[in-house]
């Protein structure tokens, strides 16, 4: 009788942890409304102007976040709507392109 007693316990957890895994999780995939969207048109603008500032980058292209890198640099290939990625050329500080993502 006492093998009863603590098999029946274990049991009832087990399977309460058991079901727990079987639930549908609710995530809300909408977007974050305090992200801004980069406009791809005023990023592909940029190229052939000279390098510009994080901030001015921001403000042209609408991006809240700005990646600056020299052609060859290794980058994460995860798309952010928010971001804009410019490249520019050390030899003569030219953008050579800038796309968003």
């Amino acid at each position: 009788m006492s093998l009863a007693r603590s098999v029946i316990p274990c049991a009832a957890i087990f399977v309460v942890i058991a079901l727990a895994g079987c639930q549908k999780q609710t995530v809300s995939a909408a977007p974050d409304p305090q992200k801004s969207l980069c406009d791809q048109a005023a990023a592909s603008a940029l190229a052939g102007k000279n390098r510009i500032s994080d901030q001015q980058a921001m403000q042209q292209t609408g991006a809240t976040l700005v990646r600056q890198i020299k052609p060859g640099d290794p980058v994460t290939m995860d798309f952010r709507q928010e971001r804009v990625t410019i490249e520019t050329d050390p030899d003569n500080g030219r953008i050579v392109r800038a796309a968003c993502g």
